[in-house]
């Protein structure tokens, strides 16, 4: 069967970050990443980042870059600034902001996968 890539368990703001940060380095081709909240059901703790909305992250798909260190330090500072703005939150009566949401993914944990295109 197959499964999407992705990271689980995470427990921290600076994990997410970087976790995040590592899974788009290694896999720039992937267009959006969904953000799953552990102990929440029928999509009510979905979020998602669409590629493509920060451009400096859509500007590394188109020219060869080496994955390293360096670029993940760069994705994750990238992520730190434009994140919370550009990131959607479909279920906004239950998290108005990123900064609620990451509060609830934080303390329950949470889990970052690639979304398939279609």
């Amino acid at each position: 069967m197959p499964t999407p890539i992705s990271q689980v368990d995470i427990y921290d703001e600076q994990e997410f970050y970087l976790s995040l940060s590592k899974l788009i380095a290694h896999n720039l081709y992937v267009p959006m990443w969904m953000f799953k909240i552990d102990d929440e059901v029928n999509g009510r703790g979905h979020a998602y980042l669409n590629m493509d909305h920060i451009k400096q992250l859509a500007a590394l798909r188109k020219k060869p870059v080496a994955v390293g260190e360096q670029l993940v330090e760069q994705i994750m500072d990238v992520l730190q600034r434009f994140l919370p703005k550009k990131v959607v939150i479909p279920m906004k009566n239950l998290y108005h902001n990123w900064g609620e949401y990451m509060s609830a993914y934080c303390r329950v944990g949470g889990i970052i996968e690639a979304a398939p295109s279609c």
